[in-house]
């Protein structure tokens, strides 16, 4: 608990520096489109696919070796999330630092999505969603949606976005997919 104490205490501090000297969450939301910050590169790059050129995201987690579970967010961590004007996170218990980070650094107008929300799961759910292909179309609606949200002016370019992701960037993904699920057919 005294670890967890002084994270938002760092955290805290950090974004009130940061907020302060109104510059990291000034240049981050001003230089090249929305900022967003996902807690998983898994949702992290979907995304990035979704915004294009108009989004900027940051992973936090990047590296498939780090547990999200046990994760020990880092200053910087702090930093990143402080600018962000959409935050992902997965939910359902994988990622439970990541919501007391946001509330470490409150900023009026940001959107989170968390993931377990979307889907109407809870702690103790599976929270592996990433790999349920009806659960992935939902998130990318419901990021499509937030874009939408904070960026109306871009909204036509956002759905052209979609619809390419959904056309092309999983084609590959629904083709496997299909082979397997014919290939194994009737297999225990």
């Amino acid at each position: 608990m005294c670890g967890q104490a002084a994270l938002v205490l760092a955290a805290s501090v950090l974004a009130i520096s940061t907020v302060g000297c109104s510059s990291a969450g000034t240049a981050a939301r001003s230089s090249g489109g929305l900022h967003v910050v996902a807690a998983e590169n898994f949702w992290g790059s979907i995304a990035a696919q979704l915004g294009g050129r108009r989004v900027q995201v940051h992973s936090i987690i990047t590296n498939p070796s780090t547990d999200p579970h046990s994760y020990e967010p880092t200053p910087q961590d702090a930093r990143t999330v402080a600018g962000a004007q959409l935050a992902i996170l997965n939910g359902i218990g994988y990622d439970e630092w990541a919501p007391r980070l946001l509330s470490a650094s409150p900023a009026g107008g940001r959107v989170v999505l968390n993931v377990g929300d979307v889907l109407g799961l809870h702690l103790g759910d599976n929270p592996h969603q990433w790999y349920s292909p009806s659960a992935v179309h939902r998130v990318i609606a419901a990021i499509v949606t937030d874009y939408d949200r904070l960026a109306p002016a871009d909204s036509a370019y956002f759905a052209r976005q979609q619809r390419g992701f959904e056309a092309a960037g999983l084609a590959r993904y629904d083709r496997l997919r299909a082979e397997i699920r014919a290939r194994y057919a009737g297999v225990p």
